[in-house]
């Protein structure tokens, strides 16, 4: 069962269904429309050096930005299609690079995790910058370091420097790992011994002129850019960038800052579903001193440690871990290992119980939310019964990675309208044109930045503003989150409030002169 043809199906589904969405969700809040207003900056002019309200971009370097704005030309800036498929695309290479390094059932594993899945229907990056640490760390176990240096710059240019951190993290716990103990030998010896046992150690001490080219294109790669970048934004964005955005992320961050046991601590939502099996297969890596496996967990924690010890903490960052997982995971249920059926099992209980229970527990929006979790109930229980029925370890994660895609799809066919009125500016751009005035008398303070599919193009002129910029050039109406309207109090005591909206849940108010 589930071999040949049939694997092939099934991952063909997993594809197909990232396309769902595109087709009927806007932009959501935050991110994806902020980076909307970087690539309409763009198309007037701001390719080389992106803008964010005419100010120079610093929080991500250009490449996935000039993929968009590139598609725009295609498919126009105001399609979703645009700005989603670099992470379509790399979501298929990454299914790819999965199935060629551990077959079919890692580009599976890797395909359903929630977040992987999830990601490849954004307008982020982070898929693409998964798929270049992919490359460099597959290319760092084949002794390719050239090919490896030439990924993780691009992986530079798409997300900052912590691609090459990752792999140099990857490396020294290798290194660590295969260290070899001089005891009852010669030192050289050993160390001979232990350079002929992993391809990595033989790439960085037998072929030392391969990999100083691999360092040296990683570096020269992001270069070509970075370095025209600091001649065009001068002094003021090179210490924006080098000072606040780089090492001020990771010893002082001002957003996102968590202890350092943050990612520990959300590692089953981070992995879900496949936290359970993935502590097995860790634990079976060094049971069988697979030395392989043992390889995919030193990646686990090339990601992990870096990250847990930076300031700034987001749980999209984990998904660099998340191929490591499933190829560790891919080489445990491979061989029929019955502790692996065991932790399925727990899973698809623990998904039962909660699509059974949650219909009954009072909570926002509850008569839309409850046949979602009644198709997850339901698939489950189907997941359970051909599970004990099989008792194999392939066809419980088959169960366990399809069990959550089937509410995923119910609410990508019938949920979406009410996800794009709680998460994207469709509540916003309705508040403005209902105040029938021109943009450029509309000022907006702390607001997401507006892109709908069929918002009006003149709303393109609004003002994002400042307080002394709204105290220099007052507006017939402002907006503003509630949680910030004190920062504009003596602003707004000549206007009154004349409409109110939710976005993410969050309140925000007009006001009008």
């Amino acid at each position: 069962m589930f071999r040949g043809s049939a694997i092939r199906i099934i991952l063909a589904l997993v594809a197909l269904s990232v396309l769902i969405t595109p087709w009927r969700r806007e932009l959501f809040v935050g991110d994806e429309t902020k980076y909307a207003q970087v690539v309409r900056e763009m198309r007037v002019g701001a390719f080389f050096l992106p803008t964010l309200e005419g100010t120079p971009f610093t929080h991500k370097p250009p490449l996935h930005f000039w993929m968009i704005d590139l598609l725009t030309y295609l498919f126009g800036v105001y399609s979703l299609w645009s700005f989603v498929l670099p992470s379509l695309a790399g979501f298929i290479v990454l299914l790819w690079l999965m199935w060629w390094m551990e077959g079919p059932l890692a580009a599976f594993v890797c395909g359903t995790s929630l977040m992987v899945w999830g990601s490849a229907q954004t307008a982020r990056m982070d898929i693409a910058f998964t798929v270049t640490i992919v490359i460099a760390a597959w290319m760092l176990l084949l002794e390719r370091p050239v090919v490896a240096g030439i990924a993780l710059g691009f992986g530079t240019l798409i997300k900052g420097p912590m691609a090459p951190v990752i792999v140099i993290f990857l490396f020294a716990f290798e290194w660590l790992r295969k260290k070899p103990s001089p005891a009852g030998r010669g030192r050289r010896e050993a160390a001979a011994e232990g350079r002929a046992r992993h391809p990595a150690l033989r790439s960085a001490q037998g072929h030392l002129l391969p990999l100083g080219e691999g360092i040296l294109l990683m570096i020269i790669i992001p270069m070509f850019w970075f370095v025209p970048a600091m001649l065009i934004g001068g002094n003021s964005y090179t210490r924006e960038v080098l000072i606040k955005q780089t090492a001020g992320r990771a010893v002082g961050a001002w957003v996102h800052r968590s202890p350092v046991w943050f990612y520990i601590a959300h590692a089953p939502a981070t992995l879900f579903p496949w936290f359970l099996i993935l502590i097995v297969a860790i634990i079976a890596a060094y049971r069988r001193n697979d030395d392989r496996g043992k390889f995919y967990v030193s990646w686990i924690l090339a990601v992990l440690v870096p990250y847990s010890v930076m300031s700034s903490k987001l749980d999209v960052y984990m998904m660099a871990m998340i191929p490591p997982a499933a190829l560790l995971i891919a080489r445990l249920v491979a061989s029929d290992d019955h502790w692996a059926w065991r932790a399925n099992m727990l899973m698809l209980v623990v998904l039962l119980t909660v699509g059974t229970i949650a219909p009954f527990v009072s909570m926002p929006y509850a008569k839309e939310l409850k046949p979602l979790f009644v198709t997850l109930a339901v698939a489950s229980l189907i997941a359970i019964i051909i599970s004990l029925r099989t008792r194999t370890a392939v066809v419980s994660t088959i169960c366990v990675g399809f069990v959550p895609l089937c509410a995923l799809f119910y609410a990508a066919l019938f949920l979406m309208p009410l996800v794009n009125e709680l998460a994207s500016d469709r509540p916003i751009v309705r508040a403005l044109i209902a105040q029938r005035v021109a943009p450029e008398e509309i000022a907006l303070f702390t607001v997401p930045h507006l892109w709908t599919r069929d918002m009006p193009r003149s709303l393109e002129r609004v003002r994002y503003v400042s307080p002394q910029l709204l105290r220099a050039r007052p507006a017939t109406v402002i907006v503003t989150s509630r949680a910030h309207a004190n920062e504009i109090g003596d602003v707004l005591q000549g206007y009154r409030r004349v409409d109110e909206f939710r976005l993410l849940g969050k309140p925000f108010d007009v006001y009008r002169h």
